[in-house]
């Protein structure tokens, strides 16, 4: 952004000089430097110096040296920003993140084991299943908030059937997520309605019957 000198009221009455500034707070040190014994004034950033002799000079000069640090500040500047900052443009637009791929689970069925379905009304409870690598190097699994370990065979097999929710806050896609969830109504709904249908068994087939061929007569 262009720098701009900054507006500084002055005002002279009985009582002193009372000086207003622009909410630049490296303004208030430097005048705090000259004149020790200023009081603010119940406006903001407004304050009132002493009566003293040539407090007027003073100030006069304090003003005449901060247009002059604006003005080598403009210079620096010039040599450094670029176009859009200079001429005051807008800076273009943040590209939006990509979306993240729709979260695909399925439903436990009655080969799934009694350890997963119990992880499964925990995470529904409102649990989240954190993976953390311990300083043996070895992937754990727990539930937050309470910590409860969760077996890595019970926990990889839950991510393997896809019956958990991924985060999506691992760096090599939802395989490698940090945390894991229970899935949402909308999923679960999802999940029901491309639920494969499984084939029906086959009957099997009855032996037919052979028809009798009739006997030859003996004599």
């Amino acid at each position: 952004m262009k720098p701009v000198a900054p507006p500084i009221g002055v005002a002279e009455d009985a009582r002193g000089i009372v000086v207003s500034l622009p909410p630049r707070f490296w303004l208030l040190v430097s005048l705090r430097k000259l004149f020790r014994r200023m009081l603010p004034e119940p406006m903001a950033w407004t304050y009132r110096l002493p009566r003293t002799v040539g407090a007027a000079k003073r100030v006069e000069v304090w003003i005449a040296e901060v247009e002059l640090q604006v003005r080598a500040e403009e210079r620096r500047r010039a040599w450094t920003a670029s176009d859009a900052e200079w001429h005051d443009t807008p800076q273009p637009a943040v590209a939006a993140p990509i979306a993240a791929e729709p979260v695909i689970v399925t439903l436990p069925t009655e080969e799934t084991g009694p350890s997963v379905l119990d992880l499964l009304r925990r995470l529904n409870e409102g649990a989240t299943m954190v993976a953390t690598i311990e300083e043996d190097g070895v992937r754990r699994y727990r539930l937050e908030p309470r910590g409860y370990l969760v077996r890595t065979t019970v926990a990889e097999r839950a991510i393997r059937e896809r019956l958990v929710a991924p985060g999506n806050d691992g760096l090599l896609g939802p395989e490698s997520s940090q945390t894991w969830r229970a899935p949402t109504r909308e999923e679960v709904t999802a999940a029901t309605s491309t639920k494969p249908r499984k084939p029906k068994p086959a009957r099997p087939a009855r032996a037919r019957r052979s028809t009798p061929q009739p006997q030859e007569a003996r004599p």
